[in-house]
């Protein structure tokens, strides 16, 4: 007997439709990387393979034969797979709760993905800026679209045109972790750059620099063309809310000459943040009278906890900033090595050593660039069993109590577990 085939041709033209729907209204995201229980890094490869060096020169000579990058934190690449008619553009969220009530959100476009061929999609989030230590969940939306007759539209997170289909797909939440150490780098939008936390660096009685509570950096605006108005702001407003907002930024210690910030008044941070200008030294320098003057207000001011966090800096960064972070690291007891690793951080790939000058300066010692010789050689004149004795002694010669200082060190120190 011959079975007619209608009846069949019409199941299967409705089990199409049915699986068409179902393919649309409930796609699939796969988050594959990183995934609960995984720690990132804080650091580049390049930047951990060159402080991992013994000594100056190998570090010097590692940095030399590395690509970097330098001066950033590592990014964080995220992988998931899409399936089912699923596609861009991708919502991403990283929060710091499990519920995702907020954290940041990136959108992406499907072109700037270039997903492989079997759906899977790789985004290095830029500017992560994450806490070393902390746990952050991450989730992926997606966009799909709707197969009610007519609408064809995308169905996005709130749904799509026709408002009778479900939100667009999601994937499940997943978690990882971030390493911990040193330096924990901040990268802003604007111009300013060279910025990190102090943070991370153990010292020599087991405890650690606390995270978030001083950072370094470059000049939040440029120095003054004229001496007569302030330089232009080097941030964005996503910047200023970021440092403010997020970071908690306090206290903006400006290290400049009068002549570099003009007569300054506030910060480019805005109202809420104080603003306190002290010009200051470097390297040698800070064993001159004047020099020990303005360290003595510097670590003043780090002494009272009601200034934190606080942002500290000259207009590169590197010299009088790095000068004063040598000190309040020595002080509360960071070793000598990783002393020198946090200054040659400024500089990597090309650390500047004792170099002959060239420029037509007159400087008395014949050189450029001045590096933590000159540390040794002032820090050496006064007495103690360890550097961090000698940076003690030094301080108070310039006339900084014992109270103070055990401040300084209760405000900056954490147990190493902390």
């Amino acid at each position: 007997m011959k079975i007619s085939s209608r009846p069949a041709i019409a199941a299967a033209a409705l089990f199409a439709i049915v699986a068409f729907a179902g393919r649309s209204e409930t796609g699939e995201i796969t988050l594959l990387a990183p995934m609960d229980g995984a720690q990132v890094p804080l650091l580049p490869a390049a930047q951990r393979a060159v402080l991992r060096c013994p000594d100056q020169a190998s570090r010097r000579s590692a940095a030399a034969c590395e690509a970097g990058p330098w001066g950033k934190p590592a990014a964080l690449t995220l992988f998931w797979k899409a399936h089912r008619g699923v596609s861009g553009p991708w919502k991403v969220r990283i929060s710091t709760g499990p519920e995702m009530k907020d954290g940041l959100d990136f959108h992406i476009r499907a072109e700037d993905l270039a997903p492989r061929y079997d759906g899977t999609c790789r985004f290095e989030l830029p500017r992560a800026n994450l806490a070393p230590g902390a746990r952050y969940w991450w989730r992926v939306w997606g966009n799909t679209l709707c197969s009610k007759w007519g609408c064809g539209s995308a169905i996005r997170e709130n749904g799509c045109a026709c408002g009778i289909t479900p939100p667009a797909p999601a994937s499940e939440v997943r978690s990882f972790t971030v390493a911990g150490g040193a330096p924990r780098w901040i990268e802003l939008e604007g111009r300013a750059a060279n910025i990190r936390d102090l943070g991370g660096w153990r010292t020599q009685d087991g405890r650690r620099i606390r995270y978030g509570a001083v950072f370094r950096g470059e000049g939040l605006n440029d120095n003054s063309v004229n001496g007569e108005a302030p330089g232009a702001n080097r941030l964005t407003t996503g910047d200023v809310e970021y440092l403010v907002g997020t970071l908690g930024i306090k206290t903006d210690l400006d290290l400049r000459t009068t002549r570099e910030t003009a007569g300054a008044t506030g910060s480019p941070l805005g109202a809420r943040v104080a603003y306190v200008h002290n010009s200051s030294l470097a390297y040698k320098e800070i064993f001159s009278p004047e020099g020990m003057r303005a360290m003595a207000d510097n670590i003043r001011l780090f002494a009272d906890r009601s200034n934190y966090p606080v942002y500290f800096h000259c207009i590169g960064g590197a010299d009088r900033t790095g000068s004063l972070a040598y000190v309040l690291n020595g002080v509360c007891g960071v070793c000598k090595e990783d002393l020198e690793r946090d200054w040659e951080s400024t500089f990597y790939p090309d650390v500047p050593d004792v170099v002959e000058n060239d420029t037509g300066a007159d400087f008395s010692d014949g050189t450029f660039w001045r590096s933590s010789v000159h540390f040794d050689d002032g820090f050496s004149k006064y007495p103690g069993a360890t550097l961090r004795d000698r940076i003690e002694a030094y301080l108070l010669d310039c006339g900084v109590t014992q109270d103070e200082i055990a401040r300084v060190r209760e405000n900056l120190t954490v147990s190493a577990e902390q």
